[in-house]
């Protein structure tokens, strides 16, 4: 398989700053040499970005070493706790659904959950400015402080209106730094086994979504629902303050960079990007938030096993994680992010829409765990390799929009069509268009990797 990493021969970094400006530079032929049977070989294709030349280093520690590892430590502990509050969020809405809040309609309740990720998006974009700009070890504290003080404050809630202010857009914003930091960081620090690395980083999200959602659904039915959140801010808070000091960057983009790099908007590659991770990040969610309720109403399952259908998932987006982090170096991580793409569209039309047993609900929660684990953590790796490592967390940050339109593309809608096609127990119109959420995505993948190239045997 050919490889895009390859530089080609005889090029210098100011010369290909001269005639590249983040765009991928294809070569794929043999080039004939001076002396007969004599060939060149040049590099297929490589994505060069100025910002990277550009760059300037933020730390003497090395790359590869010990320290990055530490780095990517604090990245799995801090995206444990960040986006693994996130990711349990179906146990909460499956209490305030059947039990706190029986009055309240499904779409109502999951706007806490969609609220949650939406302003973590929206911050995100500011996040991703100040990561390039400020102390990351700084920002990444202030977040682990804003979201102790979001959940033990939405303790105290009796509303939907009050945990939507809490729970969801005051824990949303302390949770956009560290998810921000989280997801950029560690390209930065590897320049072998980059997605390995970045994938066990990333992995802590699927970790922290495992654990949480069990030791949720145990303090709830323990502790009840206000001790539980005080428990989980509290923990949060102390957990990502004490990895922080090893929150930080390797790479800063030089003085001269426009604060958002709006000039990857026209970029066409960029564009299609943007799309598929809306349509993807739309359809990330809705199984998780909606398999606990599921479980209950169409399986006649216990709320307990409805919660652990979401551990299983969280658990099986872990492997997908680290399978893809190590494979990603070997086969390309766009072509890896279409792959896992595909396979969730394949878990949900063949195992979800034409069945409700307890078996085909099993095989949905392993095959899409699985994939959607690889889908996330591969996309900062496709950014980092495609658009440049210096500006990858501004670059994090424009995806974060698109992400934003994925939160509204999602478990809005479905909830909407649970509410007033399904009458709330039927679950079918909702998971039809939950099935088509990665084939849109899909779509947009598979037009990015044909601009680069038609070849289908190349690593990208």
């Amino acid at each position: 398989m050919e490889s895009f990493s390859e530089r080609k021969s005889g090029d210098t970094e100011a010369s290909i700053a001269n005639d590249i400006e983040d765009k991928a530079l294809i070569v794929d032929d043999s080039v004939g040499g001076a002396s007969a049977g004599h060939k060149t070989k040049w590099a297929t294709v490589e994505f060069v970005a100025t910002a990277d030349l550009r760059a300037e280093e933020a730390t003497d520690k090395p790359a590869d070493g010990a320290y990055a590892w530490m780095v990517i430590f604090a990245c799995f502990i801090s995206l444990m706790l960040s986006i693994g509050i996130n990711d349990a969020y179906g146990v909460y809405q499956q209490h305030y659904q059947l039990t706190e809040f029986p009055e309240a309609t499904t779409a109502v309740i999951s706007w806490i959950g969609t609220v949650q990720f939406l302003i973590m998006c929206v911050g995100g974009v500011l996040s991703g400015f100040l990561c390039e700009h400020f102390d990351t070890r700084v920002l990444n504290a202030v977040g682990a402080v804003i979201m102790g003080v979001a959940f033990i404050g939405g303790s105290f809630c009796t509303t939907v209106g009050q945990l939507m202010a809490t729970q969801g857009l005051l824990y949303g914003l302390g949770a956009s730094f560290p998810f921000v930091a989280g997801t950029s960081i560690p390209s930065q620090w590897f320049t072998r086994r980059q997605g390995l690395a970045t994938g066990i980083a990333l992995s802590g999200s699927g970790v922290g979504g495992m654990w949480m959602t069990s030791a949720t659904s145990a303090l709830i039915d323990s502790l009840g629902r206000p001790w539980a959140m005080r428990v989980t801010g509290i923990v949060s808070m102390v957990a990502v303050l004490a990895v922080s000091p090893w929150m930080r960057v390797r790479l800063v983009p030089h003085r001269g960079e426009r604060i958002i790099d709006w000039t990857l908007v026209k970029d066409r590659r960029f564009c299609l990007f943007l799309a598929a991770m809306a349509f993807a990040i739309a359809a990330y969610f809705g199984p998780f938030y909606q398999m606990p309720s599921y479980s209950v109403v169409v399986l006649h399952k216990s709320e307990s096993w409805g919660s652990n259908m979401d551990t299983l998932m969280n658990g099986l987006s872990v492997v997908g994680r680290l399978a893809v982090g190590m494979l990603a170096d070997i086969t390309g991580p766009l072509n890896l992010l279409v792959a896992n793409t595909a396979l969730a569209a394949f878990g949900l039309l063949v195992f979800w829409v034409p069945f409700n047993t307890v078996g085909t609900s099993i095989a949905v929660t392993l095959v899409f765990g699985f994939a959607i684990g690889g889908i996330v953590s591969v996309i900062p790796v496709v950014a980092a390799h495609v658009f440049g490592l210096a500006r990858l967390p501004s670059i994090m940050g424009l995806l974060f929009i698109s992400y934003f339109v994925g939160g509204l593309l999602g478990v809005p809608p479905m909830s909407a069509l649970l509410d007033g096609v399904g009458q709330r127990t039927d679950y079918t119109s909702s998971i039809w268009y939950m099935a088509m959420l990665p084939v849109c995505s899909l779509l947009f993948l598979l037009a990015m990797r044909f601009t680069i190239t038609r070849k289908l045997r190349v690593k990208v």
